[in-house]
């Protein structure tokens, strides 16, 4: 058998009108979230979620995984003949969380088989735009990993393959694993809305002002919080905007500036020495974004 078949799922002619509107509203909230986001602190989110993907990857898997390497090329081509054709969009993403159940109930000897369809189902939803790099489907199943378990049976695969072996895997067990992922995600696309709701980063960056030994042993001045929730928000300020928006004498605010840059916040590219942009180092990270 090809891998391009067993990486075909087999699909339901029936999907429950329930599931298909959780579908449809992941579409709805993973395009709000992006849209909360600028392009440079969706970048500094991407790199942050990536360490907490392997964290609770290893979780999952019961210890380190080799990452899962997947030629983007392929991915896109097996992509478009295996999803390509069918009509609608929250069909294609429920096509994509069956076959990740199916993945897993495959009688197969490959080793990381759960890291590996954890990776093609974050392949297959950047291609669906459904922005899993701003949101982690890692940390969603780590924190239910009981459900997740449960909900595959991954601890008995079928010995069973072919058309008939596919058959066998549709019905209620597949469908209460769409549904429980539907969950997951939908969980973790609304945490994410949450903490960047402009009035929690607010309180949030008051917070690590406040109880940060960073960056009070720094000597990062309250004065420089504004200016820093804003550069958040925006992703990139120039230069003189942050200064003003600091309050502070400009020398002073200059200093400032030059200890935020030292402790990774903000970063300053030698190529637009006039621009500033966002750092999310982990250690700040963890502060605005507690469990991220």
């Amino acid at each position: 058998m090809t891998t391009e078949h067993w990486l075909r799922p087999t699909i339901p002619d029936s999907i429950p009108t329930s599931t298909l509107a959780r579908a449809d509203e992941l579409v709805r909230k993973t395009s709000f979230l992006a849209g909360m986001v600028a392009p440079e602190t969706a970048s500094c989110l991407s790199e942050l979620l990536e360490v907490t993907n392997t964290h609770y990857s290893s979780v999952i898997d019961g210890g380190l995984c080799e990452p899962e390497i997947l030629e983007r090329a392929l991915i896109l081509e097996h992509h478009q003949s295996a999803f390509g054709e069918i009509p609608e969009h929250r069909r294609r993403i429920v096509a994509v969380l069956c076959l990740h159940y199916q993945l897993l109930h495959r009688p197969t000897h490959r080793d990381g088989i759960r890291a590996f369809a954890r990776a093609l189902t974050f392949e297959h939803f950047a291609l669906l735009v459904l922005h899993p790099h701003l949101w982690s489907l890692s940390r969603g199943l780590g924190r239910r990993l009981d459900e997740y378990q449960s909900a595959t049976g991954m601890n008995y695969p079928m010995q069973t393959d072919g058309l008939e072996g596919a058959q066998q895997l549709i019905g209620e067990g597949q469908f209460a694993f769409i549904d429980f992922m539907l969950d997951v995600c939908h969980e973790e696309v609304d945490y994410m809305i949450a903490s960047l709701n402009r009035r929690r980063l607010r309180e949030s960056i008051t917070h690590a002002y406040r109880t940060s030994s960073r960056l009070k042993e720094s000597g990062i001045r309250l004065e420089t919080m504004p200016a820093l929730l804003a550069l958040l928000i925006q992703g990139a300020l120039p230069r003189s905007e942050f200064v003003t928006f600091t309050g502070l004498p400009s020398e002073a605010a200059n200093d400032q500036l030059k200890l935020l840059i030292n402790l990774g916040v903000v970063v300053s590219l030698l190529s637009k020495p006039q621009r500033l942009e966002i750092g999310l180092p982990v250690w700040f990270a963890e502060e605005i974004f507690p469990g991220a």
